[in-house]
C-alpha cells in the first residue's frame, strides 16, 4: 500500500503550492517461480487512484482546461510481470518489468474520457551493479544502478489521433550508493514525456532531477 503525494511548487510571488497529486495505491505481487536473483519471475496486480481533490467545472468559459480548480480523477488497473536474473560475469543484477494499464470510462471525471489515453503500456529495464562483498568488508565498492523506462499511451483521444511521438513518456535514472553513507543514495534522472501531475497531463516536460533514495524500499 503506497499513499504517494506529490507536491509542486511554481515559481511565483504568492501561494506558489497549488493542490498536490493524490496517487494512493495497492499492489499484489506473486512469486511466479525462481529463487532470489536468478531467474525470479514475479506477477503483479495494482489498482490506483490519480486525483487532485479538486470539484470545480473543468473547463474555462474560453473552453480552455481549468487548471486552478478543475476536477480531475480517475482510477485504473494495470497488471504485469517482473523478470530477474543474475549476471555472474559481470556481478550483476539485471530486473525487466512489462505491465499493461487500464482507466475504464465509468472510474473517470466524464470530461476526461475524451482527452486522457485509456490504455498505457510500461516497460523497464534495470541493472544493479552489486559490489565486491566479503565477511571482513561487507561492501568495499559503491552500489551502482542504471534504470530506463518507457510508456506508450494509446485509446486515441479525440486531440491526440495518431501515431505521434507525443504518445511516448521515456525516464532514465542512474543510481549511485557510495560506501560513506549506510541506506541513502544519490540519483539523477531525466524525463521526457506527458506532465503527469494531475490536469496537467496535456502538457509535455522535459526534467532533469536530482535527489536521494533509499535503496532498501525501492520497487
Amino acid at each position: 500500500m503506497t499513499p504517494q503525494i506529490i507536491l509542486r511548487m511554481y515559481q511565483e510571488e504568492s501561494f506558489p503550492v497549488r493542490t498536490p497529486s493524490y496517487l494512493p495505491q495497492i499492489t499484489m505481487y506473486y512469486l511466479l517461480k525462481g529463487k532470489e536473483y536468478d531467474n525470479q519471475l514475479s506477477l503483479f496486480g495494482r489498482y490506483a487512484h490519480h486525483s487532485n481533490g479538486q470539484s470545480g467545472s473543468f473547463y474555462e468559459a474560453d473552453g480552455s482546461i481549468n487548471l486552478e480548480s478543475g476536477n480531475f480523477s480517475t482510477n485504473f488497473l494495470e497488471f504485469g510481470f517482473i523478470a530477474t536474473n543474475r549476471n555472474h560475469r559481470f556481478n550483476a543484477v539485471q530486473f525487466f518489468k512489462s505491465s499493461f494499464e487500464f482507466h475504464p470510462q465509468a472510474w473517470n471525471a466524464e470530461e476526461l474520457n475524451e482527452l486522457y489515453h485509456k490504455y498505457r503500456w510500461h516497460t523497464a529495464l534495470s541493472i544493479f551493479k552489486l559490489p565486491a562483498k566479503s565477511r571482513a568488508y561487507p561492501r568495499k565498492n559503491a552500489d551502482i544502478s542504471l534504470k530506463g523506462e518507457a510508456t506508450w499511451m494509446f485509446g486515441n483521444p479525440a486531440n491526440r489521433e495518431g501515431y505521434s511521438f507525443d504518445r511516448l513518456n521515456l525516464r532514465l535514472t542512474f543510481y549511485y550508493h557510495p560506501v560513506f553513507l549506510e541506506d541513502i543514495g544519490l540519483f539523477v534522472q531525466f524525463y521526457h514525456g506527458s506532465d503527469y501531475y494531475n490536469i496537467y497531463f496535456g502538457n509535455r516536460l522535459d526534467l532533469l532531477r536530482f535527489g536521494l533514495m533509499t535503496e532498501k524500499l525501492r520497487f
